[in-house]
C-alpha cells in the first residue's frame, strides 16, 4: 500500500470508528457506554480532520511533508470516564447490546493499531514512521480503555477490588 493510500485508508478507518460509535452511543442506555462512545466518537474526528491535513499534503506534493504535525492531543477517554459516578446503579446496568459493541469496539481499535503498527516496518521516511507510530498508539490506549470499560460492566465488584488495589478512586 502506497503512503497516499494508506493515509486514505486511516482517513476512512477513523470516519468509520466514529458512525460506529455515534450510532452504538445513541443506543446504549448505559451511562458509562454512553459517554466512552461519544468520547471516542470526538476524537475519531479530531483524528480525521488531523489525517486529512496530511492527506491533501501528500496529494498536493506527492511526498511525504517533513512539516506535518505529530503533535496532537492524547487521548482524553479516561478523564472523561473519571467525571462519571461509578457506583451509581445507573451506570451498572447495561445489556447485552452494551457488551458486544464494546467487544467490536475493542477489537476495531486493535485491528487498526495493528495495522499502523505494521505499517511502520515498511516505512523508510523517519516522519511517516513517527506518523503511524503515533496512530497505533492512539488505537491502542482506545483499545485499553474500552477494554477496561468491559470489564467494569461484566464485573463490577471485581473491577471496584483492582481499582482499589491499584489506588484509583473508583474511576
Amino acid at each position: 500500500m502506497d503512503k497516499i493510500s494508506s493515509v486514505k485508508f486511516a482517513m476512512d478507518n477513523e470516519q468509520r470508528e466514529k458512525d460506529y460509535y455515534l450510532k452504538e452511543a445513541a443506543r446504549s442506555k448505559n451511562p458509562v457506554v454512553k459517554r466512552l462512545l461519544e468520547t471516542l466518537a470526538e476524537e475519531e474526528e479530531d483524528h480525521k480532520r488531523w489525517i486529512d491535513k496530511l492527506h491533501k499534503k501528500l496529494l498536493a506534493d506527492g511526498a511525504w511533508p517533513e512539516d506535518v504535525d505529530l503533535d496532537m492531543v492524547d487521548s482524553n477517554v479516561t478523564e472523561e470516564l473519571k467525571k462519571l459516578d461509578y457506583k451509581a446503579e445507573a451506570t451498572m446496568a447495561h445489556d447485552d447490546n452494551d457488551i458486544e459493541a464494546l467487544k467490536a469496539a475493542a477489537q476495531f481499535e486493535k485491528d487498526a493499531a495493528d495495522f499502523y503498527a505494521d505499517l511502520v516496518t515498511k516505512c523508510d521516511n523517519a516522519r511517516e514512521k513517527e506518523f503511524f507510530s503515533f496512530l497505533a498508539k492512539i488505537e491502542h490506549d482506545h483499545q485499553l480503555s474500552i477494554e477496561d470499560s468491559l470489564s467494569y460492566l461484566q464485573d463490577p465488584e471485581a473491577w471496584f477490588d483492582a481499582a482499589e488495589r491499584h489506588g484509583l478512586d473508583g474511576a
